[in-house]
């Protein structure tokens, strides 16, 4: 009887375990991408919807395993961005191929790879953009090779190669319709240049929105509501698919216990090896991390800090150390010293940059203010000073104009010339490509120190405890402070400083201030508002998240745009309090003394630029319309514009220009300003057209 009792006090444990054994069962008679799959996580699940077409994951996962082993890419985020986009711009851009009649011939396959005219896909990937007939020669046998070789994988590299040159060469032939196909008119330079020509002088009463304080105006929960209602679907604050995070960093640095361990590790090898005087390599090979016996030559030209300063005034024979280089803690012996030949030379000098192309006229000109400034510091001027207040070379302006000793090769022909040419004390003025230099050579050595050091080191990292230590103040604090307001509190409470993302693509691979945020960016999309992580390792550091928005594509809720929403409502109160002021008076004064500002002029107001002169603010589309719409001494009722309220006067007529016969050149600008990046734009209109879904998290 005892013993089925304990069988009955267990009973959940055998269920538990029947259950456990028939998903074992099945899952050796069903494939395990079909169990994911009706789990909505396997290969037949969708990374993207592109106008009602399915991207699959099998299918996206399979181009990236292709594209990996045709070429080299920096970091998997590379691969997987060039692989989607091209996926979609075949499924996008596929019908109007077929429409275009577009196709790549056997002729011009070859002639865009080794021909006259390479493609610049084949150019930049295959020629690193530098095209040589002895590059041609290499490409052409290797993608022959690759054809005719008997190697069936070689000839599955020869297709893969085939199939991406041809769909970069498809895009890039229709890139160039779209781009032949805009063309500024005769009638629109017209009008472009009018609008740059055409002036009038206006006077003005302007109130900023950013003069008045938020707190003049009232602004209630249903005002943002109603205004969400009536805006929430313009294109404006239209949304992309995205996640807001904040997040706290708790690096893994090495403590002041881990650096004096590893100090005192090298200060007891420093004695031992002080015993070991000739027995260098065996020495350092025993105590060296990869049993290697490691040597360094050091140059002393390129000395900086006090140990290598150290290094110069010893004896061979010395051990010098522990000292810190850049996070590595050495112990060295001075195994050699000798005087090797190099030049090199210290000079200073200040830069008249050219702003002309270097033309006569200002090449004489920079030339007399060089031969005053020389006279000056002749005369008793400090160098640095005059640096400072004429240099515009930013790399050495902060030294005083100094290059510390530099090797023959490293500067321009003429300012290097001067350098090593001139006797030491020698000014005078050096023309180069960058301008007018007028230069003074400090130093020159023809020889140098070199020192051969023998060398055992030790990275300076945070030891295991340490390590754990930090794990475990960031797993407390993620236990602790579970939800949004708790973790903004304690970070603020314990120094922690958080960091905003406020709009997070899907599979962003970096943030600000993480380099490699892969992970933080998967779990945000897999997370709910109000979600604190778990400690995620990034960049050597432990970082906590927490997610403030969930942004699906299409109309945000209205949590997402409060803030911004709230901030155009208080915009829009200003505007209707500031118009009513303003409409009060009969003149431009009367209507500064209603609001304490006062009457402003602006001439050469034009449409191109509509900024008002004077003004503090940017770009008044609207007024600068209305300037040329009011005639002379009339005045405008209020104007709410960008950046303020308006209430302007013209005082003066406008002022007319001739168009000019010829237009050609203005005409061509006008035509590039249409060309410059026209295939992008199109390409991510129909992109935003197409009902996108990226679903690659």
């Amino acid at each position: 009887m005892a013993v089925l009792e304990k069988i009955r006090s267990v009973q959940w444990l055998l269920f538990l375990a029947l259950i456990l054994l028939g998903i074992g069962m099945i899952s050796f008679l069903i494939p395990y991408d079909a169990i994911m799959s009706l789990m909505g996580q396997g290969q037949n699940r969708s990374v993207a919807e592109v106008d009602g077409v399915s991207i699959s994951t099998q299918e996206f996962n399979t181009a990236m395993q292709e594209r990996q082993s045709l070429f080299n890419y920096q970091n998997n985020a590379s691969l997987e961005n060039e692989v989607w986009n091209d996926m979609l711009e075949r499924t996008l851009l596929a019908d109007d191929y077929n429409a275009l009649g577009l196709s790549i011939s056997q002729e011009e396959y070859n002639e865009i790879r080794f021909g006259e005219h390479i493609s610049p896909y084949i150019k930049q990937t295959f020629y690193g953009n530098e095209v040589t007939d002895e590059k041609r020669d290499q490409w052409k046998e290797t993608f022959a090779n690759m054809y005719n070789g008997e190697n069936p994988e070689a000839r599955v590299q020869y297709e893969g190669y085939a199939n991406i040159i041809t769909a970069k060469r498809l895009r890039e032939r229709y890139n160039a319709l779209v781009t032949k196909g805009m063309y500024a008119n005769s009638l629109d330079t017209k009008y472009d240049y009018l609008s740059g020509e055409e002036k009038v002088s206006i006077n003005y009463v302007f109130k900023k929105f950013a003069d008045i304080p938020d707190s003049a105006v009232t602004v209630t929960e249903s005002d943002v509501r109603a205004y969400y209602n009536q805006h929430k679907s313009e294109k404006k604050y239209n949304q992309t698919q995205g996640r807001g995070l904040e997040y706290i960093k708790i690096p893994i640095e090495a403590s002041e216990a881990d650096i004096t361990a590893i100090n005192e590790e090298l200060k007891t090898l420093k004695a031992e090896w002080e015993t070991k005087l000739g027995n260098d390599s065996a020495f350092v090979q025993k105590n060296s991390l990869n049993g290697r016996y490691i040597s360094e030559t050091l140059r002393e030209a390129t000395a900086v800090s006090g140990a290598q300063k150290e290094i110069w005034n010893a004896e061979v024979g010395s051990l010098i150390g522990p000292f810190d280089e850049n996070g590595t803690n050495k112990l060295v012996r001075l195994v050699d010293m000798k005087d090797i030949p190099d030049s090199t030379a210290k000079v200073r000098h200040i830069l008249l940059s050219f702003k002309d192309k270097g033309s006569d006229v200002e090449k004489a000109e920079l030339n007399a203010r060089a031969d005053s400034l020389k006279r000056a510091y002749k005369n008793g001027a400090d160098f640095d000073k005059l640096v400072t207040d004429f240099s515009q070379d930013p790399g050495s302006k902060a030294k005083g104009g100094v290059y510390e000793y530099f090797p023959r090769g490293q500067m321009v022909p003429e300012f290097e010339s001067f350098s090593f040419d001139m006797p030491i004390g020698s000014i005078g003025a050096v023309e180069t490509s960058y301008g007018i230099h007028l230069v003074e050579v400090l130093d020159q050595r023809w020889s140098v120190k070199e020192a051969q050091l023998a060398v055992i080191s030790r990275e300076v990292k945070p030891s295991v405890k340490t390590q754990k230590d930090a794990y475990s103040e960031a797993s407390d604090f993620s236990i602790n402070f579970s939800d949004l307001e708790k973790f903004r509190s304690a970070a603020d409470t314990m120094g922690y400083a958080v960091v905003e993302a406020a709009k997070v693509a899907p599979n962003a691979s970096n943030l600000s201030g993480l380099r490699n945020a892969g992970e933080v960016v998967s779990w945000s999309f897999n997370s709910e508002v109000g979600e604190v992580s778990n400690p995620m390792l990034v960049d050597g550091n432990y970082v906590i998240a927490v997610v403030t928005k969930v942004m699906e594509a299409g109309v945000p809720p209205f949590n997402n745009v409060e803030t911004e929403m709230r901030t155009e409502v208080i915009k829009e109160k200003k505007a209707e309090m500031y118009a009513e002021l303003m409409s009060e008076g009969d003149n431009l004064e009367a209507v500064a003394a209603a609001v304490g500002m006062s009457v402003k002029s602006a001439s050469n107001v034009t449409l191109k630029s509509s900024t008002i002169a004077s003004s503090g603010a940017g770009p008044e589309p609207k007024v600068a319309g209305l300037a040329f719409a009011i005639p002379k001494d009339n005045m405008s009722l209020p104007i709410v514009g960008d950046h303020g309220v308006w209430v302007i006067a013209p005082s003066s007529d406008i002022i007319s220009t001739d168009v000019p016969e010829d237009l050609f050149q203005q005409q061509d600008q006008a035509t590039s300003r249409l060309r410059g990046g026209a295939a992008n734009k199109m390409f991510n209109a129909m992109k935003e057209g197409a009902d996108l879904e990226d679903q690659r998290n």
